[in-house]
């Protein structure tokens, strides 16, 4: 959110517009952290670093419509061999006005919009649902998580309400068959959101299905004083005709000072009841302070409540542009 703010915009002429934008970051992890992130360190702390790139364009077709491209990548630096391009958002489409947008190819889906209230932290958080993932995924049985390809995405804004659906087409990558995703909110005048989601995903072989629904609220805005979220979901995966049952809640706070300080809280849950495992079960606190509106640092700790399990950190310095 942060570097698509700060975008620049390279050319503007004649209803066509063409901006760059990203990142560059580097962490600084304990062992435990360090090893999620790629590194051989085992005993002793590491620094990471890590960068994004993105590109975004729109070209008026007429009075009433203009078109949209968007291409974004997450490029690993240290923590991998050579480094690696990860494409985050790929998508092409309509923006109509109050007709509504039109997008297709790679991005969130209209179920993260629900997802979304709870996802302001840095480094970790939103980890006790399906689409981001559990800290305990191999529990889990989720298949179907994160960005989808080949997607088409109506999304549109009337009054209060924000509504979106997508169609996930097939992918035989992850044996997808076909997918879909909706999700409703309503935007009160006093600061209030609240709203509704679920998603649908059947596989090619009908071994590996998965159904799940959630709701959120949140208060305030990010950046501005308080900010408060919460959100619940149930999933359901289903492999070889056996169905679980996954529910998962994760709480979110921010306050943000006028002298450049933001501090963040939160915390996530989720349970598989049909193994009685946790699949997450922990605390977060964060701190950060913004030099400028572009480049900040910040310090995140992660509480993991989970049996056996450790606690992990970082120290990391960003800059947007």
């Amino acid at each position: 959110a942060a570097s698509a703010a700060n975008a620049a915009t390279v050319y503007e002429k004649d209803g066509q517009k063409f901006d760059v934008y990203g990142r560059a970051q580097v962490n600084l992890y304990n062992d435990v952290a360090s090893g999620v992130n790629g590194s051989s360190a085992e005993d002793h702390s590491t620094f990471d670093g890590s960068a994004r790139l993105g590109v975004k364009g729109s070209t008026a077709i007429n009075d009433s419509w203009k078109a949209l491209g968007r291409a974004e990548w997450k490029v690993t630096g240290e923590g991998s061999e050579n480094g690696t391009f990860d494409a985050r958002h790929i998508y092409a489409g309509f923006d109509g006005g109050q007709v509504g947008t039109f997008l297709f190819g790679r991005t969130d889906t209209a179920y993260y919009d629900v997802l979304a209230v709870t996802d302001v932290f840095n480094e970790w958080g939103s980890a006790a649902n399906s689409t981001w993932g559990y800290r305990d995924t191999a529990a889990a049985g989720a298949d179907f998580t994160g960005r989808q390809d080949g997607q088409a995405i109506y999304r549109n804004t009337f009054g209060g309400f924000t509504g979106s659906v997508t169609y996930v087409s097939a992918r035989k990558a992850n044996d997808l068959d076909y997918g879909y995703t909706a999700s409703l909110s309503y935007a009160f005048d006093f600061g209030a959101t609240v709203g509704v989601g679920s998603q649908k995903f059947n596989s090619e072989d009908g071994l590996k299905d998965q159904k799940d629904w959630a709701v959120s609220a949140s208060y305030g805005v990010v950046g501005k004083d308080l900010y408060l979220a919460a959100m619940y979901n149930e999933s359901k995966p289903e492999t070889a005709g056996i169905e679980q049952s996954i529910k998962g809640y994760e709480l979110a706070a921010v306050y943000s000072l006028a002298n450049n300080w933001g501090f963040l809280g939160g915390y996530n849950y989720a349970k598989n009841h049909d193994t009685d495992v946790e699949l997450t079960n922990e605390y977060l606190l964060g701190a950060q302070y913004n030099f400028t509106s572009n480049f900040y640092a910040y310090s995140e700790y992660l509480f993991d409540q989970r049996d056996d399990a450790k606690n992990e950190w970082t120290l990391a310095l960003q800059y947007n542009f």
